[in-house]
């Protein structure tokens, strides 16, 4: 893996294609995200599932259909509130409560980058509903060496009878960070804190009744080539594995532990 790189321009540094003359990898995704036609080419059915299971107590295994997303806003280039607050406390002699003074006012500064785009939608997911029924059953009592054996034999209700999954809807802020071709996990690490601050001021909705549990109000997703997770220093992969199999399990392995810090990852194919 590459050793961080400092920039003073965007929330991650990006690296350009080599040898072309044509913008870096992490612009083309942001890029991507920004128009609404080529956003699905990059919010795939697979990566919507890899945001919703990190925002929601969701099993991937009971969702039926592709999963689609809604998108209330989507905005670009999201920075850090430009303003400052500070708060102080006064007490004077013998009076027991505290005054307190506040005050809010913009630094003048240009606020530095917080996330490359925030999302606020509904990802909608369809899930099965485990609903066979019990419609006969069939015990046997025999006797074996003066010990009871009972055999039972239990007839579900045939295939094709349980109800039709329901879309629903799972609402959802996340920040992205789109990465060039080897990105450093250290930088998107260090980049992750304030792509959250920069979702902080926007609105979570609230979750509807029913629904799986939500994991977290905000979320960060790292957007990164499918090629990140051909280095070997990702870990999670068997040696004696194809490339792409172990491009598959170090991305898995990745997923889990990051999903425990909020943080979904999503590839999509380096543009050529």
């Amino acid at each position: 893996m590459p050793p961080p790189a400092v920039s003073g321009q965007s929330s991650v540094d990006t690296q350009g294609k080599p040898g072309s003359d044509y913008m870096d990898v992490a612009s083309e995704i942001v890029v991507r995200l920004a128009d609404p036609v080529a956003r699905a080419s990059v919010l795939t059915a697979e990566a919507l599932l890899a945001i919703g299971t990190v925002a929601y107590e969701l099993d991937p295994a009971l969702v039926t259909d592709p999963v689609t997303a809604t998108f209330d806003r989507f905005d670009l280039a999201v920075s850090l509130d430009p303003r400052a607050s500070a708060m102080a406390q006064f007490r004077r002699t013998g009076e027991p409560v505290p005054w307190e003074v506040s005050a809010t006012w913009d630094t003048g500064q240009v606020p530095p980058p917080a996330a490359d785009a925030v999302w606020a939608g509904d990802i909608v997911v369809r899930t099965a509903v485990l609903n066979d029924t019990i419609v006969d059953v069939a015990a046997d009592q025999s006797t074996v060496d003066n010990k009871v054996a009972i055999d039972a034999t239990i007839r579900m209700s045939p295939p094709g009878q349980d109800p039709i999954p329901v879309p629903v809807s799972l609402p959802v802020l996340v920040a992205f960070l789109a990465a060039g071709v080897a990105p450093s996990p250290q930088e998107l690490l260090r980049a992750t804190p304030a792509a959250r601050l920069g979702a902080a001021r926007y609105r979570v909705a609230a979750v509807p009744a029913g629904v799986p549990a939500r994991r977290f109000d905000r979320l960060v997703c790292w957007v990164v080539p499918d090629t990140t997770f051909d280095d070997p220093g990702w870990p999670g992969a068997q040696s004696d594995s194809t490339p792409e199999q172990r491009r598959a399990d170090r991305l898995r392995a990745a997923r889990s532990w990051l999903a425990s810090q909020g943080v979904a990852v999503i590839t999509t194919p380096e543009p050529a």
